[in-house]
Order: C-alpha cells, then structure tokens, then sequence
C-alpha cells in the first residue's frame, strides 16, 4: 500500500466520522426541537390547570377570611339564605321567648355552675 492509498483511506475515514458526526448532531437538534415543543404544550396545558387551583385557592382563601377565621365546611358553603335569629316585630320585647322543642323550660334563674341538670353528668 502506497503513501497515496494510504491517506486516501485516512481521507475517506475522516469523511465517514464527520457525515456520522453530522448526522448524529441532526439527530440530537431534531430530538431537542421535538422536547421544546412538548414542554411547551405540556406547559401550556399545565398553566390553565394551575391557574384553576391557583383561584380555587384565593377564593377558599377568602371565604376563610369572610368566615372570621372559621375554616368549616359550612362557612364555607355558598349560602343562599342566612338565618334571621332577631325575635318578630309583632311579639313585645319584654316577653320571654318561647322554649325551643325537646328542651325543658328552667325554673328561676340560670346558673353556669350548676351542672346537675346536665345529661352527661354521670351519679
């Protein structure tokens, strides 16, 4: 094998490496593009689900507030009527409210310390 062959042969390996170089460096570039573009949409995608909790979030946030810290499933509740506990215009404020059904009308006047009406207190 001549001198000529020879680096006719060294030519011909070197071009075979740098066109798989190439080729591979095409390969890697189409492989990136193609990542790009599904992190982009899965991005995308993922900003519209997050902007759902993210004002989820701030709305639970604020029924927390407007419940006056009282984070339960009732005051968390859209209400659409709210209960009116003031007495009826009709009936005198001095007279003594009727007793609510299941529970016994006191006699006299109420004592806090008093246990011994309660149920849960055990003889």
């Amino acid at each position: 094998m001549t001198t000529a062959d020879r680096l006719a042969a060294a030519r011909a390996a070197q071009d075979a490496a740098a066109r798989e170089h190439q080729e591979q460096r095409a390969l890697r570039d189409r492989h990136v593009t193609s990542a790009t573009a599904d992190a982009t949409e899965s991005l995308h995608r993922d900003a519209a689900t997050h902007g759902r909790y993210l004002t989820r979030a701030q709305d639970l946030q604020r029924r927390h507030r407007e419940a006056g810290g009282w984070l339960t499933e009732k005051a968390m509740t859209d209400r659409t009527h709210t209960i009116d506990l003031t007495p009826p215009a009709d009936r005198p404020p001095d007279e003594p409210t009727p007793p609510t059904p299941g529970h016994p009308i006191r006699p006299g006047r109420f004592d806090d310390h008093d246990f011994a009406n309660n149920t849960w207190m055990v003889d």
